[in-house]
C-alpha cells in the first residue's frame, strides 16, 4: 500500500473534498440523526460552502493519487478531520492527527454519538473538557469539547 503524505489542499481538490465530506457525513452522522435531518443534508449539502470558503486552509492526506483524508486546523483549534470511509483503520487518521498535533492542535469538538472518534482522540491523550447541547441538521445532539494538554 502506498505511503500517506500530507499537503496543503488546493483549489483543484475542492470536488474531491466535497465528495469526501459528504460521504463522511452520510457514514458517521447520518445514522444518528432523524430522517428529516438527512433529507435536509441532501438538499443543502453544507460541505459545498464549507470547502469553497476554507479549501485554502485545509490539509489533505494523499495515498498514491487519491485524497484519502482531510483536516482543517486554525491556530490550536482542529475544526475538522475526516478519513475516507474505505480508509478507516489504515493509518490515515493517525498520520493526519500527528500532523495536526505537530501543527499546534490542542482543541476540538466531537459529537457524543461518534464513539470511535472519541476513543481515537482519548488514546492520543485528548481529554473531555465539557459537553454542550447542539444540533446536527436540526436533530438535537451533544457536542463534546476536548483538549490536549
Amino acid at each position: 500500500m502506498p505511503e500517506i503524505s500530507i499537503r496543503p489542499a488546493q483549489a483543484r481538490d475542492a470536488e474531491a473534498l466535497k465528495d469526501l465530506l459528504h460521504r463522511s457525513w452520510r457514514t458517521h452522522w447520518g445514522p444518528h440523526v432523524s430522517a428529516p435531518s438527512r433529507e435536509r443534508f441532501e438538499r443543502e449539502l453544507p460541505a459545498n460552502d464549507y470547502v469553497d470558503e476554507f479549501v485554502s486552509h485545509m490539509q489533505v492526506a494523499v495515498r498514491g493519487h487519491d485524497i484519502v483524508g482531510m483536516y482543517h486546523l486554525e491556530g490550536d483549534y482542529l475544526h475538522a478531520i475526516h478519513v475516507a470511509a474505505d480508509q478507516i483503520g489504515s493509518g490515515v487518521g493517525r498520520v493526519m492527527m500527528a500532523a495536526a498535533e505537530e501543527g499546534g492542535a490542542r482543541r476540538l469538538e466531537v459529537r457524543a454519538f461518534n464513539a470511535r472518534a472519541r476513543q481515537f482522540y482519548a488514546a492520543r491523550g485528548w481529554q473531555e473538557v465539557d459537553r454542550a447541547d447542539a444540533t446536527e441538521m436540526g436533530t438535537p445532539v451533544v457536542t463534546i469539547n476536548m483538549a490536549r494538554p
